[in-house]
């Protein structure tokens, strides 16, 4: 979702942009990327590239520490290698989630699951690596090129009267648009930031909000009533946090920006999503 979404910002706002595949530079081979970077010669990198199955993290967890961790710093090495700046996408979940307060960059990280604790010992690396890079922390991420929670929901509203949505898991959502424009202000900036859309919402309070849009919009849906439940009666592998909101006043101080509602982001994905 990421990834391509940056190609289409850079396109349209004229900044030359190259998008790599994994079989054209894994971020696990070190040589490969090397090669690579020196055949396309950036002046920067967006580190994309991220395990991102939270349940399949608990199993694998392996896979998840070679690609999030000993991957993230490979790219670090490279970028520190060939003065390249470097921006690293990271998560909401190395945070407990059991706050109440919206984290900010200098909270302690403590991850409840082996997904946020591979995002986190990256982090650790890169800034060990090259401490000039920014590494940018989001959550609950959507947009229609991809699996998440939101593209689920619309799925879901066309399929069944009824929805059970757990109320007790409460963040920001993200949409992949105004994640990329916030990539782009932050190309040269340092250190750990937060990004996120305008909002603090559950995941009840999301599916409520989402279902009012296709209203709004008069798209014809199939689901009448939302129930809310708690996590428990929805057993996962791994872990959730129960609150993983993050504080974006820093990111507003570095480049004057405030990060728009989440409502308006999800109409424009709404729109995008019929489309396709």
């Amino acid at each position: 979702m990421l990834g391509s979404s940056l190609l289409e910002r850079c396109s349209a706002k004229g900044i030359q942009a190259v998008g790599t595949t994994r079989a054209e530079a894994d971020v696990c081979n070190l040589d490969q990327l090397r090669e690579k970077c020196l055949e396309i010669k950036p002046t920067h990198i967006v580190n994309c590239a991220a395990y991102t199955d939270v349940d399949g993290a608990e199993k694998d967890l392996n896979a998840a520490f070679a690609v999030n961790a000993e991957g993230a710093a490979n790219v670090a090495r490279i970028a520190d290698e060939q003065g390249i700046r470097l921006v690293h996408i990271s998560t909401d979940y190395v945070f407990a989630g059991t706050g109440s307060e919206p984290y900010r960059e200098e909270d302690p990280c403590a991850p409840a699951n082996v997904y946020g604790m591979s995002k986190w010992e990256g982090e650790k690396k890169v800034l060990e690596i090259l401490p000039s890079a920014c590494i940018v922390r989001t959550s609950w991420l959507f947009g229609s090129k991809g699996k998440n929670f939101i593209s689920s929901l619309l799925k879901w509203f066309q399929q069944k009267e009824e929805l059970q949505i757990v109320f007790d898991q409460c963040g920001k959502p993200t949409y992949c648009y105004d994640l990329a424009d916030a990539v782009l202000t932050l190309l040269d900036a340092e250190g750990i930031v937060h990004f996120a859309n305008d909002g603090e919402r559950s995941r009840y309070q999301i599916a409520l909000d989402l279902l009012e849009s296709t209203k709004f919009q008069e798209i014809p849906v199939k689901c009448r009533s939302i129930v809310p439940v708690p996590s428990a009666q929805f057993p996962t592998p791994a872990v959730r946090p129960a609150y993983s909101v993050l504080d974006t006043s820093k990111y507003s101080y570095l480049t004057s920006i405030k990060p728009r509602p989440w409502g308006e982001a999800v109409n424009e994905f709404i729109n995008e999503a019929l489309s396709l």
